[in-house]
């Protein structure tokens, strides 16, 4: 190597997915490759390292060499979720709570029974039921304490009482970690930090998991279930991190494993939380679509991600992305930050078939998965799935998918669509296999617009970025007449959530619950504020307990980040308070530019900064002053940068996608075969259009431009589709 020649370093960034696992490769110059392989779920670290392989290859490298000059690499991985969903986790754990609420877990709440459930489940209630306890009733020991609603000792805890209570556990059941949670110890730990010590006192090596430290808010149910889950998941979890880790150094990577969070952006594996993985994967989607938004200036962005298993929906307005007070996973409800994203059963690999009852056609929520898959993939399927359909009407090529690398079985989809619903629906077979793909297109298209709906946004203001691997096959049919402003594909769309990882920081999000009530106070009518002259009426024992409870998650927040490598300096940081009038349900997250309470003027910006979001949101005439205002959450939020792919903007090369033009071949379009143009992706240009019908494809995806549709090609090389104008 010449002394001017730089050694190139690489950003690696993977995503385990239900039926592909995904990488992405930058170079030191911003310029990126992307890999494919099937997720192999009872060996996530070999898929993990089969497709950073895959992408090497497409930089003429070997898997080691590739590693050897990485200087990042970024993990979101679907270990926490399955290991819940599969009930693989810590199978014998014990659990302590306050004496007289042992039944917590057991009892739940109402909507328990239906919640995280597909709706046709959730109708009939004599069928559905809370899930099984990861910690059946009989390891589970309750302890005499007390703290009150304000943070006060009212009993002290019964220290004979927690020595019987972990005895017992170990030496009837031989529990293998104990996880804790006491009423009202998110207002104040000490009970919960004594039951610690008395734990490792008597088993010095047992895994511990304290409420506290895993989830410091109100709401008994779903911060019993995070407790209890991070214990549950965390040796698995670990494990997989741990080997992954040690292979890593046996191929010379010796930075550290960063890892993608729920609530958005990275940390490294030895800091992060096990539960703060669940549901990671989807959340690098999330996290590109705001770097898109941000990369082009658009206003409004939703994210739609259609999978081999699951359409993930995200929506980031103005005022940014969206986040879920509580959490479902596995039919559990959580007490655990997470960007919101809305899922369903449907992708390439949803199974189609009759209905018994109605003799109509059904798609999913059921998936083929990657073992076996579709039909076509010939790896001993037998249901005919959507990815079956689309290679039945020509919309994939049995012999381009993942550019040529896998051979589809066309005639083998084409029988099973003719017997599992063709035949049985007296109709042709590409009648058949239209009919799947408008199925399929008409649940995605709903939840599209329950989403908007629910949340008062208008598409016309919107774009709508489509990705994964079936999401530029069908987003033209589940966008259509929704009236987004346009429709967006990319080049990596299929590894479009590995890539959005890549852009992601350092970030950690911390959440405590000081929980303190503002009594009603003057309103001056001419202002249309709350006078805020004083701290009478509320009890300083309140301001005290907020003020500690912000200095704590402050604390933990550069503790942590210190431990990521970053000094304070280099930390952002962001506070947050979840507000509401007394006596509503929902909270509203207010900005405001003081963090603790010393005096009236920082509680009169603290309250003004909620009346402002609040008449945001809900218009002026919502305000209820009379009622008083409640802080039930303080949020901590920090991040730091780190090095991102840099997107190069290309020259205009004209309109004629003729270079890219590969031939003509017949699709199945509106109950009749028609000739549409094909095209190949990597070779379209800056200002080419291309009309439809038409589809291009490309080494991982293939995009699907029906005759209505125009596409143009962006100066970043990304596809913007919209409806042609008569």
């Amino acid at each position: 190597m010449g002394k001017s020649e730089k050694k190139r370093q690489y950003i690696i960034y993977v995503d385990t997915g239900g039926t592909f696992s995904d990488a992405v490769i930058v170079s030191s110059d911003g310029t990126f490759v992307n890999g494919k392989a099937s997720t192999t779920p009872d060996d996530l670290e070999q898929c993990l390292f089969n497709c950073i392989e895959d992408a090497a290859r497409r930089l003429d490298k070997s898997l080691g060499e590739v590693l050897a000059d990485t200087e990042i690499l970024g993990y979101g991985t679907t270990a926490g979720t399955n290991t819940i969903l599969t009930r693989s986790g810590a199978p014998n754990l014990g659990f302590i709570t306050t004496r007289g609420f042992e039944d917590t877990t057991m009892i739940g709440r109402a909507s328990g029974r239906w919640a995280g459930r597909h709706p046709s489940e959730s109708i009939h209630m004599p069928t559905t039921d809370r899930p099984e306890p990861m910690i059946p009733r009989e390891r589970i020991r309750g302890v005499t304490e007390r703290t009150d609603s304000v943070g006060l000792e009212a009993i002290p805890l019964y220290e004979e009482e927690a020595r019987q209570a972990v005895r017992e556990l170990l030496e009837i059941y031989k529990v293998e970690g104990i996880a804790v949670s006491f009423l009202w110890s998110f207002l104040n730990d000490a009970h919960e930090r004594r039951m610690k010590e008395i734990i490792e006192e008597m088993a010095p090596e047992l895994p511990v998991a304290l409420s506290s430290e895993t989830a410091l808010l109100i709401r008994e149910s779903s911060r019993c279930n995070s407790t209890i889950t991070n214990l549950y998941i965390g040796s698995e979890v670990r494990k997989l991190f741990g080997k992954v880790k040690k292979r890593l150094v046996s191929l010379n990577y010796t930075k550290p494993l960063l890892v993608m969070q729920a609530a958005g952006g990275l940390s490294r594996s030895e800091v992060v939380k096990p539960i703060t993985t669940l549901h990671s994967g989807p959340v690098g989607g999330l996290v590109g679509v705001e770097f898109i938004k941000k990369l082009y200036g658009f206003s409004n962005v939703m994210g739609s991600d259609v999978g081999g298993t699951s359409f993930d929906v995200c929506l980031v307005p103005e005022s940014g992305a969206l986040y879920v007070r509580e959490p479902v996973v596995a039919n559990f409800i959580l007490s655990n930050p997470m960007r919101e994203i809305i899922s369903i059963g449907a992708g390439g690999g949803t199974i189609a078939y009759i209905d018994e009852v109605t003799n109509i056609l059904r798609v999913g929520p059921k998936s083929a998965g990657s073992q076996p898959g579709p039909v076509c993939y010939g790896r001993g399927g037998t249901q005919p799935t959507v990815t079956d359909a689309d290679v039945v009407t020509g919309r994939i090529g049995p012999d381009y998918f993942l550019g040529g690398s896998m051979k589809l079985d066309k005639e083998a989809a084409w029988k099973a669509i003719k017997e599992k619903i063709a035949d049985p629906l007296k109709m042709g077979v590409e009648e058949a296999a239209q009919g799947i793909i408008t199925v399929i297109d008409a649940v995605m298209a709903n939840t599209l617009a329950s989403t908007l709906r629910l949340r008062g946004a208008d598409p016309n203001k919107f774009t709508l970025l489509a990705f994964g691997g079936a999401g530029p096959v069908h987003c033209a049919g589940y966008s259509a007449g929704a009236g987004f402003e346009r429709v967006m594909v990319f080049p990596y769309s299929a590894t479009f959530s590995a890539f959005g990882a890549s852009t992601g920081d350092i970030y950690h999000r911390y959440e405590g619950s000081p929980y303190v009530v503002i009594p009603r106070l003057p309103y001056n009518v001419v202002t249309r504020l709350f006078e805020v002259k004083t701290l009478e009426g509320i009890p300083s024992e309140d301001i005290e307990r907020y003020n500690r409870i912000v200095e704590m998650l402050l604390e933990r927040a550069y503790h942590d980040m210190a431990e990521e490598g970053f000094k304070k300096e280099e930390v952002r940081t962001n506070f947050l308070l979840e507000m509401r009038y007394g006596g509503q349900l929902h909270e509203v997250s207010a900005n405001p530019k003081v963090v603790k309470i010393s005096g009236a003027e920082d509680l009169r910006g603290i309250v003004r900064a909620f009346e402002e979001e609040y008449v945001r949101l809900y218009a002026e005439g919502a305000k209820a002053p009379e009622f008083g205002i409640e802080i039930i959450t303080a949020v901590v939020e920090v991040s730091a940068s780190v090095a991102k792919p840099a997107m190069v903007k290309n020259p205009c090369m004209g309109e004629d996608p003729k270079k890219a033009f590969k031939g003509k071949r017949q699709v199945w379009f509106d109950r009749r075969y028609v000739p549409a143009g094909v095209y190949e992706m990597k070779s379209l240009e800056h200002g080419n259009m291309v009309s439809g019908p038409a589809i291009i494809e490309g080494a991982d995806t293939t995009f699907v431009v029906p005759p209505d549709r125009v596409v143009r090609v962006d100066e970043y090389l990304n596809f913007q589709m919209t409806e042609k104008r008569a």
